[in-house]
């Protein structure tokens, strides 16, 4: 071991010398050293990956994760070719340079080539895709801060249509539909979480990668079954080579009622009862002096003027989002997991002397990790699991009891608390006190929790097999669970009724309280789905060719089902391919079709065949093209046919039930139709009960211009809906059917078209100012083909031709304001009553001299809007950037109508009133400007029904997000470690132009929806 050693040193001593030697004799002298190097792109921020490579050498490095690498340079003469996807190659030369900084540009033609878009069960070169696909990023939803994800893209995708009805936290995810709608029974898409149906509000926008819409039959065609309403594919973030990147994003927001309601007050009320009184020939019911008193407030428990939204509701509530996330990994493992913590308050004012919490809550904990391991070069393996947890609590009235509660009682019925401190009422609003209905009826306590846990692997078999061959294989399980501990409470009411002789409080006790009762309810499901593909993607010269095949399935399990027949499995499973053909990208042709089907239709008729074709041509690839300024034009068409298994109605319609319960089973027989108990049938089997099938059309094209500065994507579609299951509308009540027992028949039918369109400008320019400007917009208009009605009495009472959901109602001719009128117009004493000045005076339609049933017609759009748009912009430069967002809908309206605009319609002194109605009823001195029919002591058969009178437009443009924000510079940054530090203030839902003013046009008016404003930071290390 000691010869070892001095031969060691020995031969270190004769190589350290020969240098010195070799110069000595007149030999040159290679002075060769180590370069450090950093690959940065624009923004200064690390490229990993890069290849750096000594020009007309084999040597060469690829950048780490903090874009470092190391070179052996051997002379000053060497030169450096830097390349990357997506960029522009650099040639440098390293002359003496011992550590270089290289900064790469973007290549917009580069970058186009290699853009990829998530299509179905895969990706796609965006140069290559001939289907309609918009997508947003996760920056972009981040602006809106609200925990249902639906809320967050709202107007901001083309072909994208959403209403938010409830602003209740919990409750409050907006409704989606792609493209209109295209059948009255299930219009919602289908939701894809990386591959798997999940629910699209369970996920944070800190865990999304890609968002993207699949609208039309090319890209839907592989879903079969469950393609027909669209589809929504969400992927979440996976880990990337390099050290922990760790992100805190925590947010804290303000939350303002939107056009919370406004009642009349309580002397307004007593005036008005006194005015429909007088109307209607009656005296009035109170004096001046009763009138002063719920004005002065001088007896407030005889004489209440109580304004019930301020007693119940507070004006203002919190929120806070917090999200932590840690990605990383080296190229065998990489992962990428995300924590969160949600809270969102809600709006209703509680009692300091419960032990309890009353008021409306959510907090949500949600978790999702994702790990990939590559075992071999060709095979990677990644489990994917993710948890949410939703804690609620609610008054155990819940907010349809508080808010009808508001609805009903009037200001002057009862104070909200009597002299003792107990709920105010009466025997006419038995248990109806808002105040009580909010504090006084116990709580819920709700726990929502699901699991989703997915494994996966991808097996690249290009060196076992051939190239281009891959195999992708799936499964995942979800569980889902709800426990709701409802802890409801019947409050007492007594009836305060003044003092005594000797000045004792005098009550009426109502009714007595209950103490807290306790209910459990329950339920639970699972589902497992598995899922196989095998790709080929394969390129000779020109001729780019790709194939895909694959099997899945799902079966969803309701485990705490009541019945035998909801218990046994909703199981689908099928297959689907694609073929997609590629010449020089320039000519493209793509087959997709899915062959699936459901449990839930008749042996021998569950499975269906649903193809599709699509073509492009990307005419700026032609030699011919000199257009230097579009550096992308392509045409873009496909047709095909998708169906939907969602039809409604009762599962097995294929099967015969028996009712054999006798005292649920009436007959009537005789003259006198005497009623007899006895088995009756109940559903009738449809033998070739089936899904329904929409036919689609597209054609569009997408531009690109000035180097892909300017983006511009245009839709034009149409659908023919088929096959819709409705209960059958034809079969008289002679034939004897009970109402249940009339049987489906999938025969409805039912045209769709519209366009969708994206234009989106962005450029950065050489001082660092970045702006882009977005616009999208969707038109989507229906036609109901058929729907089985019988043939009315005249065409314009028919349903087939108009939109689905399309109102119908009385067309208005202003009011009567004198009895000369009344007898100069045709005759309204058909609808029921003998009319007066002040009511409305209706168009009769088919002239036959009165008005009735016959004189309806369509008036106005259905609720859910035709037409849909947002457009927005955002600017940043050295660190600060503000953007700002409009959203809007049009061809869309709503009825001013219910028991707050139909005054006393169930007697006089009976629900509140609105403003609104208030201050624009006709009166005979407001007879040229009144907007609303008199006053009347009850319901009054001829104004309380649907008429032009009560319907408004509900169109709207809404600033539904701004936001500005501010980054720390780095080189402060660096001396504590960190890479970035983002401060930032957004808002949302801040103003809205429309013609309603008194109700939200977007909501449905009970919880309001809420504006928001936010602040927050995101720090990464």
């Amino acid at each position: 071991m000691r010869n070892f050693f001095n031969y060691k040193n020995a031969l270190l001593t004769i190589l350290l010398a020969i240098p010195f030697m070799a110069s000595a004799a007149g030999a040159p002298f290679f002075q060769d050293w180590v370069l450090n190097g950093r690959v940065v792109d624009e923004k200064g921020d690390p490229l990993t990956g890069v290849s750096v490579r000594v020009l007309n050498t084999s040597r060469g490095a690829s950048t780490d994760a903090n874009g470092r690498f190391i070179l052996q340079i051997e002379n000053e003469n060497d030169s450096l070719e830097v390349s990357f996807v997506g960029y522009t190659t650099r040639l440098i030369k390293v002359g003496t340079q011992r550590e270089i900084i290289i900064r790469l540009q973007l290549d917009a033609e580069a970058g186009r080539l290699g853009e990829v878009v998530v299509v179905g069960f895969g990706t796609q070169k965006k140069v290559s895709v001939t289907g309609a696909i918009s997508s947003i990023t996760a920056r972009e939803m981040e602006r809106t801060s609200t925990p249902s994800l639906s809320n967050a893209i709202a107007g901001k995708l083309p072909g994208i249509i959403s209403r938010q009805g409830s602003g209740e936290p919990g409750y409050d995810a907006a409704g989606i539909i792609i493209r209109g709608l295209g059948t009255w029974v299930n219009r919602s898409p289908l939701i894809l979480v990386d591959g798997v149906e999940r629910d699209l509000n369970n996920i944070s926008p800190q865990e999304i990668e890609s968002f993207s819409v699949l609208k039309d039959a090319s890209s839907t065609a592989v879903y079969g079954v469950r393609g027909a309403n669209g589809v929504i594919l969400i992927n979440t973030k996976r880990g990337k080579p390099g050290k922990p990147k760790i992100t805190l994003r925590t947010e804290l927001a303000s939350l303002t009622n939107l056009r919370q309601r406004d009642y009349i007050g309580g002397a307004d009320y007593a005036m008005l009862m006194n005015e429909g009184l007088i109307n209607v020939g009656k005296a009035p019911r109170w004096t001046a002096e009763e009138i002063e008193k719920y004005k002065s407030g001088s007896d407030p428990y005889l004489y209440p003027n109580v304004n019930w939204i301020d007693t119940v509701f507070k004006k203002t509530s919190y929120q806070t989002i917090n999200n932590l996330s840690i990605t990383g990994g080296t190229d065998v493992v990489r992962y990428f997991t995300n924590v969160g913590y949600s809270v969102q308050d809600g709006i209703y004012k509680e009692d300091n002397f419960n032990s309890y919490n009353t008021n409306a809550n959510l907090k949500r904990y949600n978790f999702r990790s994702n790990v990939d391991v590559n075992l071999s070069k060709s095979l990677v393996v990644n489990l994917s699991l993710g948890g949410i947890i939703d804690q609620r609590n609610y008054p155990g009235g819940g907010a349809d009891g508080i808010f009808s509660g508001a609805t009903n009682t009037s200001p002057i019925a009862f104070p909200v608390r009597n002299p003792d401190g107990s709920p105010g009422g009466s025997a006419v609003y038995i248990g109806s006190n808002p105040w009580a209905q909010a504090t006084q009826t116990g709580y819920s306590n709700e726990k929502h929790s699901t699991l989703q846990g997915t494994f996966g692997v991808n097996y690249d078999l290009s060196s076992l097999v051939t190239k281009g061959l891959s195999f992708r294989g799936k499964f995942a399980y979800d569980y889902y669970s709800h426990n709701k501990a409802l802890r409801y409470k019947i409050f007492g009411v007594k009836q305060y009724l003044g003092k005594d002789a000797v000045g004792d409080d005098m009550y009426s006790l109502v009714r007595e309280e209950q103490p807290l009762g306790y209910q459990i309810i329950q339920s639970a499901t699972q589902a497992i789905y598995t899922e196989g593909i095998i790709n080929y993607e394969r390129k000779f010269g020109a001729h780019e060719v790709s194939g895909m095949a694959l099997y899945n399935k799902r079966d969803y399990n309701n485990l705490t089902a009541g019945t035998s027949i909801l218990n046994l499995p909703y199981r689908r499973q099928g297959l689907a391919g694609r073929l997609s053909y590629n010449y020089s990208n320039k000519y493209l042709l793509e087959f997709n079709a899915g062959y699936n089907g459901s449990e839930n239709f008749p042996k021998g008729k569950r499975y269906g065949f649903f193809p599709s074709v699509s073509a492009g041509w990307v005419v700026s690839n032609e030699n011919f093209w000199k257009l230097n300024v579009v550096n992308n034009l392509k045409f873009r068409g496909s047709y095909g046919q998708v169906g939907n298994d969602q039809i409604g109605g009762n599962r097995f319609l294929f099967l015969t039930t028996i009712n054999r319960n006798p005292n649920n089973s009436p007959y009537y027989f005789g003259d006198g139709q005497q009623f007899w108990n006895g088995i009756t049938e109940d559903q009738i089997g449809v033998e070739n009960v089936t899904w329904e099938v929409a036919t689609k059309a597209n054609a569009g094209f997408d531009l690109e211009m000035f180097g892909s500065k300017l983006t511009i994507q245009t839709d034009f579609f149409n659908e023919r809906r088929e096959g819709i299951l409705l209960q059958r509308a034809t079969i008289p009540a002679i034939t004897g059917f009970l109402p249940q027992s009339i049987p489906y028949g999938n025969l409805g039918k039912v045209k769709n078209h519209g366009f969708d369109a994206l234009l989106e400008a962005r450029n950065t320019t050489k001082r660092g100012l970045y702006y882009s400007f977005r616009v999208n917009y969707t038109y989507a208009k229906n036609k109901v083909i058929e729907n089985d009605e019988p043939t009315p009495l005249y065409n314009y009472l028919s349903g087939k031709g108009q939109s689905i959901d399309q109102p119908y109602g009385f067309i208005a001719d202003g009011f009567f304001n004198a009895a000369s009128d009344i007898s100069k117009w045709a005759d309204q004493s058909a609808l029921g009553g003998t009319p007066r000045p002040g009511d409305i005076r209706y168009v009769d339609i088919n002239g036959d001299g009165k008005i009735d049933t016959y004189d309806q017609v369509p008036i106005g759009y259905a609720r859910t809007p035709q037409i849909m748009y947002g457009f927005g912009s955002t600017v940043a430069l050295k660190g600060v950037d503000a953007s700002i967002y409009f959203t809007g809908a049009a061809r869309t309206s709503v009825f001013l109508e219910g028991r707050n605009f139909y005054p006393f319609n169930e007697g006089s002194g009976v629900f509140n009133i609105f403003r609104e109605y208030y201050d624009n009823r006709w009166t005979p001195e407001t007879a040229e400007t009144a907007r609303y029919p008199a006053v009347s002591d009850g319901n009054n058969v001829i104004n309380f029904r649907r008429s032009t009178v009560w319907q408004r437009d509900a169109s709207y443009l809404r600033l539904r997000n701004a936001e500005i924000g501010y980054t720390l510079p780095k080189p402060l940054l660096n001396r504590i470690k960190i890479n970035s530090v983002r401060l930032f203030v957004n808002g949302t839902n801040l103003y809205t132009w429309d013609k309603l003013k008194v109700i939200d046009p977007e909501s449905d008016n009970a919880y309001p929806i809420q504006m928001i404003i936010n602040t927050g930071l995101q720090v990464t290390f």
